[in-house]
């Protein structure tokens, strides 16, 4: 699963990706190596109010004191990345345009491992 978000994750100045379903579920997630307690604290979080707020949107970049979240949407709902303030966003875009044709395949409430399932011949 973490291997389709490698090429994100990599990029300087990412700390994480977070994929939401349209009711706010957490499809899936990968964090940077020095972000992975991160993990823990998505479901502390309600992500359906923020997800409703995000209905009318295709993508969006938010700005913070030292930090951004730049939001598409995708099939399943909406990927969220997070990055720092000087972490090169066009190449941010272009990862997510890479990525979304492998997210066009997950079904929200859906476990994610069965995008790798092999097919019987």
């Amino acid at each position: 699963m973490k291997d389709i978000f490698k090429d994100i994750n990599t990029i300087e100045g990412v700390h994480g990706v977070i994929v939401i379903a349209g009711d706010g579920q957490v499809v899936a997630s990968a964090f940077s190596s020095g972000y992975g307690d991160e993990q823990s604290r998505l479901g502390r979080f309600d992500w359906s109010s923020f997800a409703g707020e995000l209905s009318d949107i295709h993508e969006a970049e938010f700005v913070f004191d030292s930090k951004r979240l730049y939001v598409r949407k995708a099939r399943p709902g909406y990927v969220l990345v997070l990055l720092e303030d000087l972490a090169p966003v066009s190449m941010v875009r272009l990862n997510c345009e890479i990525l979304l044709p492998s997210l066009d395949r997950i079904k929200p409430g859906r476990k994610f491992g069965q995008i790798f399932k092999r097919r019987k011949a």
